[in-house]
């Protein structure tokens, strides 16, 4: 291969970067340390011979892409709107980070010709064997509801399938589920789906392009609603929205389900039991819709007690018991007692805190007043609290490093070497981190829970 051809070749966006490469396991450590559990179900489901396109729902700004990320075999390069890359500077951060623009009809009619382009590298980026990722709804949407599909993946991947011939070309579904939207160290659900082959569409593509598209949307969202939680029902039985009473009921009938049926509480089940209650309430709104009505009556009553109180739903639907929560505390109670009256053990506490203070920052009320967009708040704590673990690590790293440890000489004599202590404490406990606070934060509000429930008749009912 000429010189000039491999330099042409090198600047194809799928292809292999060392510097990428370096930064990606990072990055997708930092994701996973953002939450408190990541679940991914289907893996399996990924085709391993044939090229495809990963279509997750979107929900939140940058946090599907960086789930995509973490579980794709390879790189994949995603597609993002075009007003992004309108800064030189964020544009050739956008390209590093294999992202792609698309242009919508707001971008002005003159600039949908230019998709053209973009899908042709698109095909080039599938028959090269990476994943493309495209979110299926085109926009975000901060509801736990599956948006109308839009069609430009589905022209891509006809175009594609024709330039494969025989060779299968498949569109995986991807369901995500955020149990919380904007707090760290919630849960995370990644639910992928079986494959869509799309050489069955070809011939109908061939001889009427839109049916084909409309086909091949329709299977999609047909497959991608039964993977992720779908609350279909808006307006019945004489409410204006429903959405937020069913998903009340989601968390407030979960516990209870669970038990019913055997399931421990994790993650993955308590996403399960919110898609059951969500698919029962959808068909009772149009069966029943007295006992509908009722039960969103229900929910309300119970919003508007927990709203009084000022108490989160779910800390009344899975409080813990009053023995639980007393002997969670007494043991709190107990470490930290033994933090202040043993030496040694004092100075490590305080060096640990030291070294990582971060968890114990509130970012998420940080970034609230900052970010209007509440699909962005996430993505931006996110980058907050990613970036600042990884400036402090080196900070604090040099830092210990030239000081030699002074206060901690007499308790552990490691001289200079407390620079790769402090930076191995950032780095195990921003893993460690997740569990740690969610704990904590679990403590406080079971015993505020209990506080109020002794105070409050009402509370005793749940």
């Amino acid at each position: 291969m000429s010189k000039a051809i491999k330099n042409k070749r090198l600047r194809h966006i799928q292809d292999n970067n060392w510097i990428y490469n370096l930064l990606s396991p990072v990055v997708q450590y930092g994701f996973r340390c953002h939450y408190r559990s990541f679940v991914v179900r289907g893996i399996e489901n990924l085709p391993t011979d044939s090229p495809y396109i990963i279509a997750p729902c979107h929900q939140q700004a940058l946090m599907e892409p960086l789930a995509v990320l973490c579980f794709a075999p390879k790189p994949p390069v995603f597609l993002a709107r075009a007003d992004l890359f309108n800064n030189p500077t964020l544009r050739r951060i956008l390209t590093f980070l294999k992202i792609m623009p698309v242009y919508r009809i707001r971008d002005g009619q003159q600039q949908l010709g230019r998709n053209q382009e973009i899908f042709d590298r698109c095909r080039d980026v599938l028959l090269d064997g990476y994943p493309l990722c495209l979110m299926a709804e085109g926009r975000h949407n901060n509801r736990h509801s599956l948006l109308p599909l839009v069609k430009g993946m589905f022209r891509i991947a006809c175009q594609t399938q024709t330039a494969l011939g025989q060779r299968p070309l498949y569109i995986v579904p991807v369901g995500i589920d955020f149990d919380e939207y904007e707090r760290p160290y919630a849960n995370l659900v990644v639910n992928i789906g079986r494959p869509i082959a799309v050489q069955p569409y070809m011939d109908t593509y061939r001889s009427n392009e839109p049916l084909a598209l409309n086909q091949m949307r329709d299977a999609l969202s047909s497959s991608l609603s039964p993977l992720m939680l779908d609350i279909r029902t808006t307006q019945a039985a004489g409410f204006a929205d429903c959405y937020d009473r069913i998903l009340t009921l989601c968390n407030m009938q979960n516990r209870a389900l669970r038990r019913q049926q055997g399931l421990p509480n994790n993650a993955w089940n308590r996403f399960v039991v919110r898609q059951q209650v969500a698919h029962r309430l959808d068909a009772l709104a149009e069966s029943n819709p007295e006992e509908f009505a009722r039960q969103m009556e229900i929910s309300g009553r119970f919003q508007a007690m927990c709203s009084r109180h000022k108490i989160g739903e779910k800390v009344v639907a899975e409080h813990w018991s009053l023995a639980a929560t007393l002997l969670a505390a007494l043991a709190i109670l107990f470490a930290v007692t033994a933090a202040v009256v043993w030496h040694p053990l004092r100075m490590i506490a305080l060096f640990i805190l030291l070294c990582y203070p971060l968890p114990l920052i509130p970012t998420h009320l940080m970034v609230k007043p900052r970010v209007a967009d509440p699909q962005f708040r996430s993505s931006f704590n996110w980058g907050v609290r990613f970036f600042g673990s990884i400036v402090y690590a080196l900070v604090i790293g040099i830092v210990m490093a030239a000081t030699r440890g002074a206060w901690m000489d007499a308790l552990l004599p490691l001289g200079a070497w407390y620079g790769l202590v402090a930076v191995a404490i950032v780095v195990v406990g921003a893993r460690l981190a997740a569990p740690f606070v969610s704990f904590l934060r679990d403590i406080a509000a079971n015993l505020r829970y209990w506080f109020l429930r002794i105070a409050h008749q009402e509370l005793r009912v749940y």
